[in-house]
């Protein structure tokens, strides 16, 4: 879903994602000279409260001695120095909460004379209007993980030194309304920072955002309603939240799950001492009736993150898959996805997946088995069209399949190629494609990947650079954690930073699509791990996942930079600094141009 609208030769086009809003700005050319960025203001329909988005960057004090002190990092005297804005509702630190609902958002460009900022100009001011709220459309949700234990956000609301997410690493569940930490806080009231406790209930709402919502959501329509039971296939599992409820539900005999059981190691999913070890003794202790557990992992992995909600007679009603793990390190380090599809037909083929694995014999031989040896093909009123595969495959089918979304990666005519992938070196036609694209430029690529090897080689990037036509990859993890002033210091990341196994195709061309789920998009891993590959061909959900992909490569974009921590980074004053800001944006040799072009058409 996107809307758009233009005055006076501004143009302005915002797009829904889930609860966040992409916008996208554009000048004809007599309006270009002199930009010295936009200001957002926002508000709720109907409400005459409006709100100017904050911005870290200042320009020099020359620039800003009529700024009211606490408000020189407005947008009304800071403006954004891009052409595009990921605006994200703030969550209140009292209710927890994010206010959702039509949103009204104002842009109008800024002009500097010299070193004077010129006052909003209203007749170049562009209003547009577009609902803010988690993604709900067309029987199918989409959530996402905040993934930002490494922000600067993180640190001005939670301890910096602190990215812990539980209490330690050997107990199952806890309280998740104790104390986590002590944060310093500002006090509208008392007009100073004071030092306040937070719990990790605070800590996990704000991390985990709306995948954690989906999640919970979803386990307590099934706990509420004594008609319903889950069924569950589940990789990492320890968060406690999550472990609570299936335990609640196996008491009451309404829980079978399959939990992988691969390795016997220290931290192995089949050490008796793991949490997925834990988790099984408490489940044994408590089930009742139908509850039941198998423990396996395939060829290789169960890695599969699935829920199924079946009615009193076993009718499989809603299916929750994707990339998130059902852990604390899923849900609150990663950047991961979930997506729920309220579709009988649909939830119904992850039951035969369940049923076709629920023993050690059935698990151990499922490859070459329905359903893993078909595609299963979609396209119902009032549902996105789509397709869903089941691994471990046969190599011959994870050839074919394998083949056919790389065909569709690298069609000609495609317009934008957008990821965001945990890791892109393992053999396949797939990860292969991408990096060809990336060099392709007749095309518009913007991703970012993650490793946590620590072979310099796994840290190599593809860096945005002026005059650059090619696209973009960045790097989630290998980036400093002590930034130049005013963004301080932030929280180390333990483990993944990104987790995602997401592709977009053609985000603003003809028939777009969205490949998601729990596969790693690698060959051999296709022919042994548990999994599910969905592809989506719907405009609305591609959007969603653009806006996220889009969202993280400009978070850690500029993170990749070898800047100087000690000096402050400031907004382009176009009289002081070597190179003016905006002149990439209009260069037609420069990926911003191509960029800007592509999100405002």
């Amino acid at each position: 879903m996107n809307t758009f609208n233009k005055i006076n030769g501004v143009s302005v086009r915002a797009y829904k994602g889930d609860a966040m809003t992409l916008l996208a700005f554009d000048l004809i050319p007599s309006l270009r000279d002199n930009i010295a960025g936009f200001t957002i203001r926002y508000g709720l329909k109907g409400s005459i409260e409006r709100y100017y988005i904050y911005n870290r960057l200042t320009f020099p004090a020359t620039i800003t001695t009529n700024a009211p002190a606490n408000e020189k990092n407005s947008t009304l005297y800071a403006p954004i120095q891009k052409f595009n804005w990921v605006h994200v509702p703030n969550t209140n630190v009292n209710t927890q909460q994010a206010v959702f609902g039509n949103y009204v958002y104002e842009i109008t460009p800024r002009y500097l004379q010299g070193t004077t900022l010129l006052p909003l100009d209203a007749t170049l001011t562009v209003t547009i209007e577009i609902n803010v709220s988690p993604f709900d459309m067309k029987q199918t949700k989409v959530g996402f993980t905040r993934g930002f234990v490494s922000s600067v956000a993180y640190a001005k609301r939670f301890n910096v030194n602190n990215n812990k997410v539980r209490p330690d690493e050997t107990t199952l569940l806890f309280d998740i309304t104790e104390k986590a930490d002590t944060a310093s806080r500002w006090n509208d009231t008392t007009r100073h920072y004071e030092d306040v406790d937070y719990t990790f209930e605070e800590q996990h709402k704000w991390l985990g955002w709306q995948a954690r919502q989906r999640i919970l959501d979803f386990l307590d329509a099934i706990i509420n309603d004594p008609n319903l039971s889950l069924k569950v296939l589940a990789y990492d599992l320890d968060e406690p939240e999550i472990c609570k409820r299936f335990l609640t539900l196996a008491q009451e005999g309404r829980l079978k799950i399959i939990l992988d059981n691969d390795g016997t190691a220290v931290g192995d999913h089949g050490n008796p001492n793991s949490f997925e070890g834990n988790f099984e003794t408490e489940f044994n202790a408590v089930k009742t009736g139908n509850s039941a557990i198998v423990r396996g992992h395939y060829k290789g992995l169960a890695h599969c993150k699935v829920f199924i909600m079946l009615d009193a007679a076993g009718v499989p009603l809603r299916v929750l898959t994707g990339s998130t793990n059902f852990s604390t390190n899923g849900l609150y380090v990663n950047s991961n996805h979930v997506v729920i599809f309220d579709n009988t037909n649909i939830a119904g083929i992850y039951n035969t997946l369940f049923e076709n694995s629920f023993s050690e014999a059935k698990i151990d031989g499922l490859k070459g088995k329905e359903p893993t040896v078909l595609d299963y093909d979609f396209n119902e009123p009032g549902m996105p069209k789509m397709t869903v595969t089941f691994a471990p495959h046969s190599k011959p089918d994870a050839q074919r399949i394998f083949d056919r979304i790389k065909d569709r990666i690298t069609k000609a005519g495609n317009t934008d190629l957008l990821f965001a992938i945990m890791k892109d070196r393992s053999a396949s036609a797939i990860l292969d494609a991408v990096k060809t694209q990336l060099k392709n430029p007749n095309i518009f690529t913007y991703g970012i990947t993650d490793t946590i090897s620590k072979d310099a080689v796994d840290y190599e990037v593809f860096l945005y650079k002026p005059n650059n036509y090619n696209g973009i990859r960045v790097a989630g993890r290998g980036t400093a954690n002590v930034l130049p002033p005013p963004f301080g210091t932030v929280a180390k990341i333990d483990g993944y930073a990104i987790h995602h196994k997401f592709i977009v195709v053609n985000f603003r061309g003809t028939d777009p699509v969205v490949y998601c789920g729990s596969s790693n998009l690698a060959f051999s891993p296709e022919q042994k791990n548990g999994d599910n590959l969905i592809e989506i061909h719907d405009d609305d959900v591609v959007t969603a996942f653009a806006v996220e992909a889009l969202r993280l490569v400009d978070h850690f974009h500029w993170r990749n930079f070898e800047v100087d921590p000690t000096k402050p980074m400031v907004l382009d004053d176009m009289q002081t600094s070597a190179k003016i800001w905006y002149k990439s944006w209009f260069n037609p040799n420069d990926l911003k141009s191509r960029q800007r072009d592509l999100y405002i058409k």
